[in-house]
């Protein structure tokens, strides 16, 4: 009976890491939200002479649907830029990539200014 238990809770175990891994392996589910960066709200994160710089931003995605987005960059972005980031639930920000304001949904570019 004990062998049964422990056998069960080990596949339980190797089935869960399995099924993490593959969430948290997998970005492609990400929801698209827009950004402008703004320097008044960086905070610089450094030690030991590595860069890191913490970022709030307000965000919206393309049917202007607001939400506030936390995440780290390894180094300071220019401000007034806009970014179009990746974004899932548990692990919040995933990706961010540079954009033209011309390839920002309208909502989300009349929202950022």
């Amino acid at each position: 009976m004990t062998k049964r238990i422990v056998v069960i809770v080990a596949s339980l175990l190797v089935v869960g890491a399995l099924v993490a891994s593959f969430y948290l392996a997998n970005t492609d589910n990400a929801s698209t939200w827009y950004v402008r960066v703004d320097d008044a709200v960086a905070q610089d994160k450094s030690d030991e002479g590595g860069e890191l710089w913490e970022y709030a931003l307000d965000a919206y995605d393309a049917t202007g649907s607001h939400r506030l987005l936390s995440f780290t960059a390894g180094k300071r972005l220019r401000d007034g830029a806009y970014l179009k980031v990746g974004y899932l639930p548990v692990r919040e920000v995933v990706s961010w990539e540079e954009v033209q304001p011309e390839q920002l949904p309208q909502p989300a570019r009349d929202l950022l200014g």
